[in-house]
């Protein structure tokens, strides 16, 4: 049994590698770009920069997913979940059907034949 100080990231979905381009809605009520990796349908990291997101902040982040035939812009409602010195690791609270959907296609179309 691992020692309590230890702490294992437990993920439900696999996620994607892919880096995408991001915009993040600050406290300023601005949207700053930045980018992310390690894509999951439970939530994504972004790559701060320099720039932390507080613990627990509420925000909004717009996406630029690969679809057919090009990209297209999804916006969910998230929160942090870990701060790090590379970035921030988020939650998503809020995903519609098709951010979802999209999301699906990104991280299975990544994932090695067989899996899930």
């Amino acid at each position: 049994m691992p020692a309590k100080s230890e702490q294992h990231e437990r993920r439900d979905t696999p996620r994607s590698r892919l880096t995408v381009e991001a915009m993040v809605r600050g406290a300023d009520d601005r949207f700053h770009t930045c980018r992310t990796r390690d894509i999951s349908l439970d939530g994504v990291f972004i790559e701060a920069r320099g720039e932390t997101l507080p613990k627990q902040d509420k925000f909004e982040l717009a996406m630029k997913l690969p679809e057919a035939g090009g990209h297209k812009v999804y916006r969910f409602l998230a929160h942090v979940a870990r701060v790090t010195r590379d970035g921030a690791a988020v939650t998503f609270d809020v995903v519609d059907t098709d951010a979802y959907a999209a999301l699906m296609n990104l991280v299975f179309s990544q994932s090695p034949r067989g899996s899930f």
